[in-house]
């Protein structure tokens, strides 16, 4: 249906809720008001659209769409409790009325009602289906925890995650809710955690036909082969999966593609978290005797089980083997195929990648070099799909048609980068990162898809101030807090931005990461290095806990991927800030504070608490809001600030 015909059908359906009833209001006068109060709501006139609809409603108190309408203006007043009673009562006489179930969505997300977010946004999509809708019903199932389990929403979950609907991190626990109802994977990790950490062979753990459902289940394949499960649970149930895998490698053979499958699937997902599934004793001797025995079979020209480089591949990447390119030359089922994509020929273009990145700067400070280093070693994060153009938001310098300069300082592996270059296809974008392992990743990600307006390269921020560019949006979201000093940096980016420029930043709260001291104090006590084996063990130290602080560290998302997890609490340089250290540094260097970038519930209890537009850029306030609510910047403080225009004079 395109706008021409809603906006035909919308006109036909006011006089249609019009015309039956009887009414002192002759159908010809409400109508007439009904586009009068139209007008005033498209105009911002709210008080007299207001009125309008309400004399509407006091002849026809059935009409839905004039609900609905007077629930929009309601919203946009802040008068959110009588918006839902309007917004409700116009779905339930029009159960077709779009615009009602999004409105609906959106103050039910505002006002902590998750499960009503919900439906009302399921409902907005199956009636129109469009990237907003799309989006908004994404956004509204990312905090959702499934208590029944529903073909409906697996179904659109999966969708999500293929499609981009969002960042799938943002989707993650909401599909592993759904996920741990099937009744096989609740099996499974009811027994896997009452024998961790000892593992359980394979016949012990699920039945035969129990790892079918397990297998059959797709929207857990869907998410083990996009991004890392955030669970303690299904980690050890996978585990043991992966485990049984290794014991009985011969047990599954190609021609059962059903379980072939599924653990091609677990392979990526080891990739994927970077192998960060706990090793028990004896099983990296039994995996790395099914390497050799791959790497044998290989070099030899002779026929082996298509489930070894699954095992192999769950284990190790298989880019790693002596000779890894003899895999791609036989003939396998099409799952150790997107494997061997995965592990052997994606590597392989980041490899020839790093050849061709311009380094723009030198690294010579001790701090810059050991972050490089660490990022080397392991890239961050190690992301497949990325969100929709602008997810999270970006603000941008302009309309989207409209060319600018910007610069992605601290990039990593791309995927804001990707995000941002999607969203604003002509703008002319330098993207720089200390690490050419994260940046090589970045550029294989551009090129799948289809990016061709940026531009990347080695640098280092503290010497930035001499490649003699400027720009007018500048992306420093997750960098500042990695340097030897983040005002320092912060400065010197400033000086690269153009008058009128925008700047999006990113800096970790101290009030928001105190619970990981009680981590960061046990890994110096028992003197955990920044190595997977380490930090495999430091993970199973902190989840055995009974230390609650220290157990909280394991609902972080980072706590589920190797990389992540020594971003989280081995970083060789991590710096933490306020809001009245950052309040004090805007002033000092004359920057305007334009918005946090937080979620819907976030910022209406904040503006519920503190109203007025003003509020919602005083830092004051912010840091009063933090202190009675910590977690409000649990991932970090993410903000856009703007540098004054030249004056006229």
């Amino acid at each position: 249906m395109n706008r021409k015909q809603r906006r035909a059908d919308k006109r036909s359906g006011a006089a249609a809720a019009i015309r039956p009833f009887a009414s002192p209001m002759p159908p010809e006068e409400a109508a007439s008001l009904f586009r009068t109060a139209m007008a005033h709501h498209q105009t911002g006139a709210l008080a007299a659209a207001e009125r309008a609809y309400r004399q509407i409603l006091t002849a026809f108190p059935t009409h839905g769409e004039a609900h609905s309408r007077l629930g929009a203006v309601l919203i946009r007043q802040g008068k959110t409790s009588e918006a839902i009673v309007h917004m409700e009562r116009a779905v339930e006489l029009r159960p077709d009325l779009f615009e009602a179930h999004a409105n609906l969505a959106q103050i039910y997300t505002w006002s902590g009602q998750r499960d009503q977010a919900i439906d009302a946004s399921c409902r907005a999509l199956e009636l129109f289906e469009t990237p907003q809708t799309r989006a908004m019903f994404a956004q509204c199932v990312a905090h959702a925890r499934f208590t029944t389990h529903s073909d409906r929403f697996s179904k659109l979950l999966q969708r999500a995650l293929t499609e981009s609907w969002i960042r799938p991190r943002d989707l993650t626990r909401a599909c592993i809710s759904l996920v741990k109802l099937n009744r096989s994977v609740g099996e499974g990790i009811a027994r896997a955690a009452a024998a961790w950490p000892a593992r359980l062979a394979p016949d012990q753990l699920l039945s035969s036909a129990a790892m079918i459902a397990l297998a059959d289940d797709k929207l857990l394949c869907c998410l083990l082969e996009t991004d890392p499960i955030a669970d303690i649970g299904l980690e050890r149930l996978l585990t043991n999966v992966r485990y049984g895998m290794l014991t009985r490698p011969a047990a599954v053979g190609a021609s059962e593609d059903r379980l072939l499958g599924f653990y091609c699937s677990l392979a990526r997902q080891c990739f994927i978290n970077e192998y960060v599934f706990s090793i028990c004793p004896g099983e990296a001797e039994r995996a790395q005797q099914l390497r050799t025995s791959l790497e044998r079979a290989l070099a030899a020209g002779e026929p082996c089980s298509a489930l070894w480089p699954a095992v192999v591949g769950a284990y190790l990447p298989l880019r790693s083997l002596a000779n890894a390119e003899a895999l791609l030359e036989r003939a396998w089922p099409s799952a150790v195929n997107e494997l061997l994509v995965q592990q052997i020929e994606e590597p392989a273009q980041e490899r020839r990648l790093a050849t061709t990145i311009p380094s723009i700067t030198v690294i010579d400070g001790e701090v810059s070099r050991a972050v490089r280093q660490q990022y080397e070693e392991n890239p961050y994060p190690r992301w497949v799909r990325a969100g929709a153009p602008g997810q999270p938001a970006i603000q941008m310098h302009g309309p989207p048609d409209q060319g600018f300069d910007a610069l992605i300082a601290g990039c990593g592996t791309g995927l804001s980068t990707i995000e941002f270059a999607l969203q604003v296809r002509k703008a002319r974008i330098l993207a720089i990162d200390l690490s050419l392992a994260s940046i090589s990743y970045a550029m294989r990600m551009a090129q799948k898809f289809g990016i061709t307006n940026v531009e990347f390269a080695q640098a280092d921020i503290m010497q930035l101030a001499a490649v003699g560019r400027q720009f007018d949006f500048i992306d420093a979201s997750g960098v500042l807090h990695h340097l030897a000093d983040p005002w320092v940096g912060w400065r010197i980016l400033l000086s690269l931005l153009r008058p009128g420029g925008s700047m999006q930043v990113g800096l970790y709260s101290e009030l928001a990461r105190r619970d990981l001291a009680a981590a960061r104090k046990l890994i110096a006590e028992r003197g955990y290095r920044p190595i997977a084996e380490d930090i495999r063990r430091c993970r199973e130290d902190i989840i055995a806990s009974e230390d609650a602080a220290l157990k909280s560290t394991a609902n972080r998302g980072d706590f589920f991927a190797t990389s992540e997890c020594r971003d989280l609490l081995f970083h060789i340089q991590e710096h933490r800030v306020t809001l009245p250290e950052i309040k004090s540094f805007l002033a000092e260097n004359d920057l305007q504070f334009v918005t946090f970038f937080v979620d819907a519930l976030t910022q209406h209890t904040f503006t519920t608490r503190f109203p007025g537009t003003k509020a919602l850029t005083d830092l004051d306030l912010w840091h009063a809001f933090e202190v009675d609510f910590p977690n409000t910047f649990a991932g970090m403080y993410q903000f856009s600030v703007r540098k004054p225009a030249l004056s006229a004079h």
